[in-house]
């Protein structure tokens, strides 16, 4: 995934080179191996995960900087995690390049700092199958 970095430490930092073209697909790359269960498109799952901005270049949300993973079903989440994420292993963590109408379309949440159609970066841990 050129053009996308991310530092792993306890609160992984994306970093994304400006002038990236939107992406047209989901791309997925496993940054961290996991074990056990796999995940999944009908399964609740708690997770981790930061989200960033390709374009705006900004972190519009971290469970990791809210201080707890969070819980819902996968298929509540928005389109491109339900893409991305299936195939999870307990511990795993992946990077998701999610394209704007997968995301959060021309209306994303008010607030968000995320931009219509943008193109969203996430870090994603597994921690676990509910």
């Amino acid at each position: 995934m050129s053009g996308v970095t991310v530092q792993r430490g306890q609160t992984p930092q994306v970093t994304i080179t400006p002038g990236l073209p939107a992406a047209t697909q989901v791309e997925t790359k496993t940054l961290k191996a996991g074990r056990g269960q796999v995940l999944k498109a009908t399964d609740t799952l708690t997770f981790n995960y930061c989200g960033v901005g390709m374009v705006s270049q900004t972190q519009f949300d971290s469970s990791w900087a809210n201080g707890a993973p969070i819980t819902y079903g996968l298929a509540d989440l928005i389109p491109g995690w339900s893409v991305g994420m299936p195939g999870m292993k307990i511990g795993e963590q992946r990077l998701l390049i999610i394209p704007g109408a997968q995301g959060y379309g021309s209306t994303p949440p008010a607030g968000s700092g995320i931009l219509p159609d943008e193109s969203l970066v996430f870090v994603v841990q597994l921690v676990s199958i509910d």
